[in-house]
């Protein structure tokens, strides 16, 4: 009989062990927490810009204001209306690569014997030419090689006041806004009233109204 409970006793040990055995995670079980792991990290790191972007950053950082030798100055087309008299200064950029050119030109008034006797007032706009209406502030114009930039000359020819007559200047001393050497130029204009001269714009006709 001893021997008997002895041997069932060990049969039940290892039933108990089996059924010790069947409580571990089944291959389900831990396929299904597999499933639910994160996702490999991913990077965040921002992509850098464009290289366009700097190509013409660069590009606008390198641009030079145009010098005397880098323009060539002369008379484009005249304008007539109401009493005034004008016409435009052209500056054509024959240099090697592109500049800028912004502000007003100096102009002075010459006289038949090349004497300067009055120099033109800087004004937005006038009758004739110049910059939208209200506008202010003077453009930077980009010349390409070739490309031209302008700016518009104006005076009156009706006498002011007691005055029966006006002077009429034979030519012009033009000096670009960003250099210092001067160029003479031939265009007859009426001095009623003092001469003006507006900003450069971009394009030959002196005015972006």
């Amino acid at each position: 009989m001893r021997k008997r409970a002895a041997g069932a006793a060990a049969l039940a040990g290892s039933l108990a062990l089996v059924c010790s055995a069947c409580g571990g995670a089944s291959p389900s079980a831990a396929s299904h927490k597999d499933h639910h792991a994160p996702p490999p990290s991913t990077s965040t790191t921002t992509a850098p810009p464009p290289a366009s972007t700097t190509s013409t950053t660069a590009a606008a950082a390198s641009t030079t204001r145009c010098t005397f030798a880098d323009l060539t100055i002369s008379v484009g087309q005249s304008g007539a209306g109401l009493g005034h008299e004008g016409g435009v200064i052209l500056f054509e950029n024959t240099g090697t690569s592109a500049c800028t050119l912004s502000g007003y030109p100096g102009v002075a008034a010459l006289n038949s014997s090349g004497t300067q006797v009055q120099q033109a007032r800087r004004t937005p706009s006038g009758y004739l030419g110049g910059m939208q209406t209200g506008s202010t502030t003077p453009p930077v114009v980009t010349l390409q090689v070739g490309g031209t930039a302008s700016a518009f000359v104006e005076g009156t020819d009706v006498p002011v006041g007691t005055a029966t007559s006006c002077p009429t200047y034979a030519g012009l001393l033009v000096t670009p806004p960003t250099a210092t050497q001067s160029t003479r130029l031939t265009l007859s204009l009426p001095g009623c009233s003092p001469i003006q001269v507006h900003p450069v714009v971009s394009g030959t006709t002196g005015t972006t109204q």
